[in-house]
């Protein structure tokens, strides 16, 4: 890969996770300038960067130019976790064992920080602490997947919805969360797959409900 192409891919990581993580809310306005300063990159890369994430639907071109974090909506909210119920209940149900146990050290690892992680301090720090792991942990399942496509397609997903998590800080039950967590986790160790889709598919319908009483 040249290095134009490792620049372009940088910039694309960072401005998503500024969006995703709503350092840059939606309608905000992305100045290149700034971006390709704090990168100190050249603008185009920030530029080509920009471009894929319009086609990903993160950013708005406008007249004029000016490039916005697209908004969000409801809909988006139905329609991406409609979506995840669909598709991540089906990379679940074509797992075999050897795709678990290939990963079991890494499984073990996230119950291990699941079962430990203090969720009592009920604040910004501990919200984006939880969010972080929160990535970890499904990023983590979904690429238990053989299929690449389902699994990038699941991901890209993830990080529509995690949007919304950070825009309702403070509103919702985390540790009702990490429980889940959990015994989606230790049900995965146990090789029951038909019990993981039937947690997951939960543990989707459950996330929805939180945030679509936002």
């Amino acid at each position: 890969m040249s290095k134009r192409n490792d620049n372009k891919l940088i910039a694309l990581n960072y401005i998503k996770d500024q969006i995703i993580t709503c350092a840059l809310p939606p309608g905000s306005v992305i100045r290149i300038d700034e971006i390709a300063a704090e990168l100190n990159f050249s603008k185009t890369p920030v530029r080509e960067a920009l471009l894929e994430l319009q086609y990903e639907n993160y950013v708005t071109v406008a007249p004029r130019k000016k490039t916005f974090v697209s908004p969000i909506s409801l809909e988006d909210l139905k329609n991406i976790y409609e979506a995840r119920l669909i598709n991540e209940v089906a990379l679940f149900k074509l797992l075999d064992i050897s795709n678990v146990a290939n990963s079991k050290d890494k499984l073990l690892e996230l119950v291990e920080r699941w079962n430990s992680m203090n969720l009592s301090d009920k604040n910004k720090d501990t919200y984006t602490m939880f969010l972080r792991e929160d990535l970890d942990f499904h990023v983590a399942l979904i690429n238990l997947s053989k299929n690449p496509h389902l699994s990038h397609f699941c991901q890209e997903l993830l990080y529509k919805s995690q949007r919304f998590w950070y825009l309702a800080l403070y509103k919702n039950d985390l540790d009702l969360v990490r429980k889940q967590h959990i015994a989606i986790l230790e049900a995965l160790l146990e090789y029951d797959f038909k019990k993981v889709s039937n947690l997951v598919e939960e543990h989707i319908l459950i996330s929805r409900s939180m945030l679509n009483k936002l």
